[in-house]
């Protein structure tokens, strides 16, 4: 080692000599031959060229449509373009790696685009909120006032760059506790398990009992095997839903499904779901109905409902889910709101929206306006949890909005970063 060490300093030594014999030469002759990059039809946030490594790096924000970007490159003197052959070109980013090639002398170099999205939902009326102690760097915390449709609105959301190895999405809770007495509130889910960063109620219940999937560290907990019973003329009739679930992925991507675990055990996932809009029951979900189904197996997934954005798209399937009026859910209705989603850059989304005119004359929202909300902000995949009194997001164990119902509900799941 300690010879190499000598050898390095004497051909660093003999390079300096070399190179200052002719005062005015210098050490190293300049390699840059992009002086600049701009983008010319959407906003971003950062460009960074790189002409040693020869790639310039751009920083979209999230939920940027980068399928045509128009893009101006400025070269040195010297330098001219390739491919393409103008310096103003548009380049289709949703498509693979993208590049351009200059030439100088007789010598060719392609620069590779770096493509980079950032989360900022400042520009849609959130803005970021400093009053929860110190968080870790991937997690930040927004508030939203604006109105909405004329009425007041206070809502957060706890966003997490899950692209940071040290975050870690959880789902805590059991399938059944002893009584509603032995049901954790959101503050004792989080002093039981190891003061989550950002912690917020998760799916339905009924007594004691969780209702709906329940997985943690790939163990399901509770299956999604729904049954409902509703009465048309004098008869009671059962009905099989296909509930939304959310959950994390063996590969780090989070999923929105449909889904259902007919033999209590298997997590079945359709492209849509069952259809129980009118009084006829449709058939027990299945391997093969409503679509072919495919088995999930997830790291970690909490079920609830309806599905509210699905491949980006907007969905709020209520009806189908079976959440009208007669659920307690309430899709129309003004309410107090939970809500997990996902963006297409691996950033997890927890919501809350105030309702019930706790304070400040606050209505709550209906399932449309925050499915609204969370595609204006980017979310891709996202599904409504349990509303109403249960809404509650604790960051660093500090509530965000008020409870409905003055207090903090006793609840038999939640979803937790750490």
């Amino acid at each position: 080692m300690k010879n190499l060490f000598t050898i390095l300093t004497l051909s660093l030594s003999v390079s300096l000599f070399l190179s200052c014999g002719n005062g005015d030469s210098p050490i190293e002759e300049r390699k840059d031959l992009v002086q600049e990059v701009k983008v010319l039809n959407t906003e971003t946030r950062k460009i960074t060229i790189d002409n040693d490594a020869h790639f310039v790096s751009i920083e979209f924000i999230e939920g940027t449509d980068i399928s045509n970007v128009e893009i101006q490159i400025k070269l040195v003197e010297g330098v001219s373009m390739v491919t393409p052959e103008s310096s103003t070109a548009a380049f289709n980013f949703s498509h693979g790696t993208q590049s351009f090639t200059v030439r100088k002398g007789n010598t060719e170099i392609t620069y590779q685009f770096k493509i980079k999205f950032v989360f900022d939902p400042s520009s849609k009326g959130w803005q970021i909120t400093n009053t929860w102690g110190a968080l870790p760097e991937y997690l930040s915390v927004y508030k939203y006032t604006n109105k909405i449709n004329n009425k007041n609105v206070k809502a957060y959301i706890a966003v997490t760059d899950m692209n940071n190895t040290t975050a870690r999405f959880s789902v805590l809770g059991e399938a059944k506790y002893i009584d509603v007495w032995s049901m954790p509130t959101p503050t004792q889910f989080y002093t039981t398990f190891s003061n989550p960063k950002a912690l917020m109620n998760g799916g339905y219940f009924g007594g004691s009992s969780s209702i709906g999937l329940i997985v943690r560290e790939g163990q399901l907990i509770n299956p999604q095997q729904i049954t409902i019973s509703r009465t048309y003329e004098d008869r009671t009739i059962k009905y099989y839903p296909t509930w939304g679930a959310f959950g994390l992925n063996s590969d780090g991507t989070f999923s929105a499904h449909w889904c259902y675990t007919p033999d209590g055990k298997t997590i079945y996932c359709y492209e849509k779901p069952v259809d129980e809009t009118g009084k006829t029951p449709q058939s027990l979900p299945s391997a093969s109905y409503p679509t072919k189904a495919t088995i999930w197996k997830p790291k970690e997934a909490i079920g609830a409902g309806p599905v509210l954005i699905k491949g980006g798209e907007y969905k709020n399937t209520w009806e189908a889910e079976m959440f009208d009026d007669k659920s307690g859910v309430g899709p129309n209705n003004n309410n107090p709101r939970s809500a997990i989603g996902s963006t297409p850059n691996k950033h997890l989304i927890f919501f809350v929206c105030e309702g019930r005119n706790t304070a400040e004359s606050i209505p709550g929202l209906t399932l449309h306006e925050v499915t609204n909300l969370l595609l204006e902000i980017g979310c891709s995949e996202a599904i409504n949890l349990d509303g109403g009194g249960s809404s509650c997001m604790l960051i660093n164990g500090k509530e965000t909005i008020k409870p409905s119902d003055g207090n903090q509900r006793r609840i038999t799941s939640a979803v937790a970063v750490y």
